[in-house]
């Protein structure tokens, strides 16, 4: 695309015509990201309010030994995973885009292969390597609680690949509904797994060890579920697309040296550059105890304690950007079905939406986070320690969710080794990062070392994007005038909640509750508010989101005029 004549790059402000024409494919996109979007939020949240009784149960150094293990399986997880789900949706794409629907019955069983084995060695090097592992961390007592949660790895690859299906299909629906009850599921099988083994008297390390032992039984009712949307999903389809050929009982139908090859090309990339959430969890993990220890000089409860307040704002870091990694999972088929199509200007047209949505919706999010942290904190955890650490990881959201979105833009372009390549270097500025910053201030220092390497990441992925696509920015429309709008929300919203917790003497976390949902609230009223009378947001935008047409008309409700089928400025 970089020699591709100046009359052929994209002008967004010019081109009507462009979104008509891709309004066959508008709805699979975005809307698919709006609903991974409303799904991985609601399983945040349930995942996010099940750490309120688990700490009541198993204390703070409880919570901090169970975060301490959990980035480590997360890792492997998306070792396991991450890339098979996205590598299947861009090949399935590829393959209807080209009008082989025959071949995708193939692709999935022969990726069910592919993914099972792997699962089975990863799962045996976290079992065996558990005793290194934990003597690298510093903490003998994670042996048994990683060996137990390394039983999850023999299930989750099998759901990935299920997933990635349903990706290459457009089907985020059965996508979304599957995440909401693996995470329920799981949540449910770690506080009856806690509940009991405390009941019995049992110590924190076996209590721990229990909790994950729950996680792999709630993974494998999950396999269960997705299998069961597959099979209701094949059924609805016409007989001359689910009749495999009869050849699956031939060993060569399962089993293709060539497709295992080229899967490992494209998947592992896109692999290595979805460890940017666990990867940089993990070097958390790995330094912070000892930095604790060695440099502030605590010992080593006091510094599972400090971890496990620090790892407070995980969970809301990671629903603050989620509509970034909802673009990147939503993005990739779409892209590299147009890019197989060799329609320029639909790339250009994703790629400027995806860049344009990640900014309008996680610059909000992320600096929505910072205003509501301490009654976050307060309603979730009972007091307000590392509430400053919360606040900062607000902020670091913003780059992510534009890091995400832009690894996935870049994936489905077909460079899905330049994302990996750069978090190679995030990966050292975080280390560097965290060694600096948390040496000198503590755990508001991990969350700076969050922002600066995110920062960084996301600058080298937006540098490659514009080489590969012209796409043409309004400086003060696409950027400032959200930074400012955000800025506004920001303040008034913290105003909201201090305000709250001024006028009202209740208990801890009702106040949190009560300061967080009254700031939430008018950061929503504002942003939204805003985003519609200013406009920042094109009339034809709206035709890309669920529901576009009654926010339309809310829009020029909101502006007094009549609606206009005007073309976009």
């Amino acid at each position: 695309m970089n020699d591709q004549r100046p009359q052929e790059r994209l002008r967004l402000s010019h081109l009507p015509r462009m979104y008509k024409e891709l309004s066959m494919v508008k709805n699979s996109f975005l809307a698919g990201a709006f609903i991974l979007a409303f799904a991985g939020i609601l399983s945040k949240v349930i995942g996010m309010f099940y750490r309120i009784p688990l700490q009541e149960i198993v204390g703070d150094n409880g919570l901090g030994l169970y975060q301490e293990v959990y980035p480590l399986y997360l890792t492997f997880l998306i070792l396991a995973t991450a890339g098979v789900p996205v590598a299947l949706s861009r090949v399935i794409a590829e393959a209807l885009a080209e009008g082989k629907r025959g071949a995708v019955s193939q692709i999935l069983a022969r990726s069910m292969v592919l993914m099972g084995g792997i699962g089975l060695i990863l799962f045996a090097i976290l079992y065996l390597s558990s005793p290194l592992i934990a003597g690298l961390m510093g903490n003998p007592h994670l042996v048994e609680p990683i060996r137990a949660i390394s039983l999850s790895l023999l299930f989750v690859p099998l759901i990935a690949v299920i997933r990635g299906f349903f990706y290459g299909h457009q089907k985020m629906m059965y996508v979304g509904l599957s995440q909401i009850v693996e995470q329920s599921l799981r949540v449910a099988f770690i506080l009856i797994a806690s509940l009991y083994l405390v009941s019995l008297g049992e110590d924190t390390d076996t209590v721990i060890t229990g909790v994950n032992f729950g996680t792999m039984i709630s993974t494998m009712l999950s396999l269960v579920f997705l299998a069961f949307l597959l099979w209701l999903h094949r059924r609805k389809q016409p007989a001359a697309s689910v009749s495999v050929n009869r050849e699956w009982k031939r060993l060569n139908w399962w089993y293709d040296r060539e497709f295992f090859l080229s899967m490992w090309r494209i998947a592992w990339p896109i692999c290595i550059s979805a460890l940017v959430i666990p990867i940089f969890s993990l070097v958390d993990s790995f330094l912070a105890i000892n930095i604790f220890r060695y440099v502030w000089h605590v010992d080593g409860l006091t510094a599972d304690t400090w971890f496990g307040i620090y790892s407070r704002g995980g969970p809301l870091l990671q629903m603050a950007s989620l509509f970034g990694s909802s673009i990147a999972l939503s993005i990739v088929p779409a892209i590299a079905e147009a890019k197989r199509q060799g329609d320029v200007e639909r790339v250009q047209t994703l790629t400027k939406l995806s860049l344009r949505f990640a900014w309008l919706i996680g610059l909000p999010a992320g600096l929505g986070l910072t205003a509501v942290a301490e009654g976050a904190n307060l309603a979730l955890y009972g007091d307000i320690e590392g509430t400053k650490a919360m606040a900062i990881l607000g902020v670091s959201a913003i780059p992510l969710s534009l890091l995400l979105a832009t690894n996935g833009i870049l994936q489905g372009l077909g460079k899905e080794k330049w994302p990996a390549k750069n978090l190679v270097w995030g990966v050292l500025i975080k280390i560097a990062a965290t060694l600096l910053f948390t040496s000198l201030m503590g755990i508001e220092g991990l969350a700076v070392s969050w922002l600066v390497a995110t920062s960084i990441v996301f600058l080298l992925n937006i540098r490659l994007i514009g080489r590969l696509v012209r796409i043409e920015i309004h400086w003060k429309f696409d950027t400032l005038y959200p930074l400012f709008v955000s800025n506004l929300m920001l303040l008034l919203a913290w105003g909201t909640t201090e305000a709250v917790g001024y006028l009202l003497h209740w208990k801890a976390r009702m106040l949190g509750a009560a300061e967080t949902v009254a700031g939430v609230g008018v950061g929503l009223i504002v942003y939204l508010g805003l985003l519609l009378i200013i406009p920042l947001i094109h009339e034809k935008e709206l035709d890309w989101l669920p529901g576009g047409g009654r926010l339309r008309t809310f829009m020029n409700a909101l502006r007094r005029k009549k609606p206009s089928s005007s073309d976009l400025r």
